[in-house]
């Protein structure tokens, strides 16, 4: 039963951008994809599925002030800002500051290997903490939510899980004010009484806390708190 408000973002409706280089499914507008049902969630305004072919480097322009998180789902991504060099592997995230107008260099160390990340992008005016300072270590918990990154320097909290079907965790909002996003790497959830599969996203608002239950085994869920 739904009785929270939100919006459900299916994975089989997402933007999708190919080459020959670089596989992008985006959430939200992003570049050349544009919806009307696709507009950013608060100051959530990026969320791209990216998968890099073996040995190749592709670009990023930041449109707007924001931190970029970038947390790799298979391999991992060397990123070059600034002419600062930064590798990411799976079990960590690297989060950005960007400016509007910077671009980004995200290539795949791996010669023979297809990598896959999902990258999310928060507005922010404020840029408190050195990029060094924000590559984050993490393990999965079995049927834990487990966080991620929580730094009170961050205007975002980031969770994650791995579960057996139906276990159930409850995530307690640290504040109502706050937003809620969710975005299912694998398997299938109900969440708040909505149906979730692979890479489909679900923003809730106006919410304390939200109640997720595993529908398959080994499922793994993200979640992002926003506005800190």
């Amino acid at each position: 039963m739904q009785s929270n408000p939100g919006k459900i973002y299916l994975a089989d409706q997402r933007g999708l951008t190919e080459t020959s280089v670089l596989r992008r499914y985006s959430t939200f507008n992003f570049e050349k994809y544009y919806n009307e049902h696709k507009e950013p969630f608060g100051d959530l305004f990026l969320c791209n599925d990216e998968s890099v072919v073996g040995g190749k480097i592709t670009f990023f322009l930041c449109k707007e002030d924001s931190l970029q998180i970038f947390m790799p789902i298979t391999g991992g991504i060397d990123l070059v800002a600034n002419g600062k060099e930064f590798a990411v592997e799976t079990g960590q995230v690297q989060v950005l500051n960007m400016g509007k107008g910077e671009v980004l260099e995200i290539s795949n160390p791996y010669q023979n290997d297809i990598v896959n990340y999902i990258q999310f992008g928060i507005k922010t005016g404020m840029f408190l903490m050195r990029a060094s300072e924000m590559l984050f270590d993490f393990d999965l918990e079995k049927n834990h939510l487990i966080e991620i990154i929580a730094n009170p320097k961050l205007p975002f909290k980031l969770s994650a899980g791995i579960f057996a079907a139906r276990e159930e965790v409850i995530y307690k909002m640290q504040s109502p004010n706050h937003q809620f996003y969710t975005f299912i790497i694998d398997g299938a959830f109900e969440i708040e009484g909505r149906l979730m599969h692979a890479r489909d996203g679900l923003a809730l608002w106006d919410i304390g806390q939200v109640e997720l239950e595993a529908l398959s085994n080994n499922a793994i869920v993200l979640v992002l708190e926003i506005g800190f």
